[in-house]
């Protein structure tokens, strides 16, 4: 065939396109699981399996991976420990997991007594572990702290100076991968880690600069006023230094804005009114929490089980407030329209308006692709799209547009679907719309197009 002559006409018949109130397993969003191991000890602590035999449920994306590195408090870390936390951050990247990894001394409080007593050696820890972070960095999603605190969780440390902190954030960032973020426990701590009380803006944002891949987690999140010492009693507007922490509403506002560009996620501890089902919607949506821990609080997690979402939106209205969080945790995509127009000299103009409704971006890059299909498969034709899924911001609409000919297209019936696809963990990214993937490709049937 030559081509179609230009007198042909296509029929575009859309398929209905309904929201689903269900939670969606994405990468890089959702609940996770805690996985604890010693560096030097090849099993799961406590008294758990050896690492290779280590389960995680399909639908978990996300896994928290602690390395404990008391055992080298005081000297190097040796090769029979890289060794085993190299087969550690093979076998969950085996299991096609995204890995948030802290590296910390100390599981009983007492970082003071369980750190290094010469900073030199934390360095060089990170040091050694370098290759292996770099090696494994498509799946290390974030690296959780500077490895010091209690917990891991950058605090009762003797390191929380800025001189320390400084130091130690740059040497991490320089043995981490491109890919990897650095999560810090505070606010305040970026701030001063970064001498600026600006965050990140579009321009800076996704750069290979050091203050691009600088994200924050919560291990105290909504436990009160201050989030348990997250937050201070200093508004920023009469802010004077950088290592200042801000009244809880200011340091809500840095987060929502800094979080538009990196990752924000952690724990909900201690049953209070700053949890409730109505105020931890409010508060996940402005801080823009991608993840948080499925098994603690387990009084906060079972309050809101119990509890309504509670939402102006009549899909939620059967649902919990558990539910309703779960599945707005991270991003959401939601197709809202498709139209397709055709103009004089026979093309197509597709125009799909899509709508992220989750808490918050999904601060990596999707190919995205408008694919039309013969109903048997046997004939193909791909357009990429021209956008960048990073800046997909929450309760904002985008339209995706592409330029489509026909004029080579053998038959005269066809599927139109889209496809987003994460090059990073090789997965295809779901829809919240009750279309179904018309394959294994996970290409979403759109609707039907009919030539005559």
């Amino acid at each position: 065939m030559l081509g179609r002559d230009t007198s042909s006409k296509t029929r575009w018949i859309p398929l209905p396109r309904g929201e689903k109130a269900e939670e969606l397993h994405n990468p890089y969003r959702g609940l996770y699981s805690l996985f604890r191991f010693y560096a030097d000890d090849d099993k799961l602590q406590p008294n758990g399996a050896v690492i290779e035999n280590v389960s995680v449920s399909d639908k978990q994306q996300l896994c928290l991976i602690e390395i404990n590195l008391i055992n080298f408090n005081d000297k190097p870390i040796s090769e029979n420990a890289l060794s085993i936390v190299g087969r550690i951050l093979a076998h969950f990247t085996s299991l096609g997991k995204q890995m948030i990894v802290r590296f910390l001394y100390d599981w009983d409080g007492k970082a003071i007594l369980s750190e290094p007593k010469d900073i030199t050696i934390i360095l060089n820890h990170m040091s050694k572990l370098s290759p292996l972070l770099k090696e494994y960095s498509k799946s290390i999603y974030i690296l959780q702290g500077l490895f010091i605190g209690s917990w891991g969780e950058m605090h009762s440390s003797r390191y929380l100076s800025e001189r320390h902190m400084v130091q130690l954030a740059k040497h991490l960032y320089e043995c981490s991968g491109t890919l990897t973020q650095i999560a810090l426990r505070c606010p305040n701590f970026w701030r001063m880690i970064f001498k600026t009380f600006h965050p990140l803006d579009e321009m800076t944002a996704f750069t290979q600069g050091q203050k691009a891949r600088f994200a924050l987690f919560n291990d105290g999140m909504m436990a009160s006023i201050s989030d348990y010492g997250t937050y201070g009693d200093i508004s920023s507007i009469n802010s004077k230094e950088y290592s200042d922490k801000w009244v809880r509403n200011d340091e809500l506002e840095f987060q929502n804005k800094l979080c538009q560009y990196v990752s924000n996620g952690g724990e909900v501890i201690n049953d209070c009114s700053y949890n409730d089902a109505e105020a931890a919607i409010k508060n996940l949506k402005t801080m823009r929490v991608s993840y948080l821990h499925g098994d603690y609080d387990k009084q906060v997690l079972e309050k809101w089980r119990a509890s309504r979402a509670n939402v102006a939106s009549s899909l939620w209205q059967n649902k919990s407030a558990y539910e309703y969080i779960v599945a707005h945790l991270g991003y959401r995509f939601v197709i809202e329209d498709v139209v397709v127009t055709s103009d004089k000299s026979y093309n197509l103009m597709v125009k799909i308006k899509i709508r992220n409704k989750g808490f918050a971006p999904c601060y990596n890059k999707f190919n995205v692709k408008i694919v039309v299909r013969n109903p048997s498969f046997s004939e193909s034709y791909e357009y990429k799209v021209d956008t960048d899924t990073r800046f997909w911001m929450p309760d904002t609409s985008v339209e995706l547009q592409a330029l489509i000919s026909p004029r080579d297209w053998k038959g005269d019936n066809y599927i139109l679907g889209l496809n987003i696809y994460d090059p990073r963990t090789e997965q295809n990214i779901q829809v919240a719309n009750t279309f179904k993937t018309a394959d294994y490709m996970g290409v979403y049937s759109l609707g039907n197009l009919l030539i005559t």
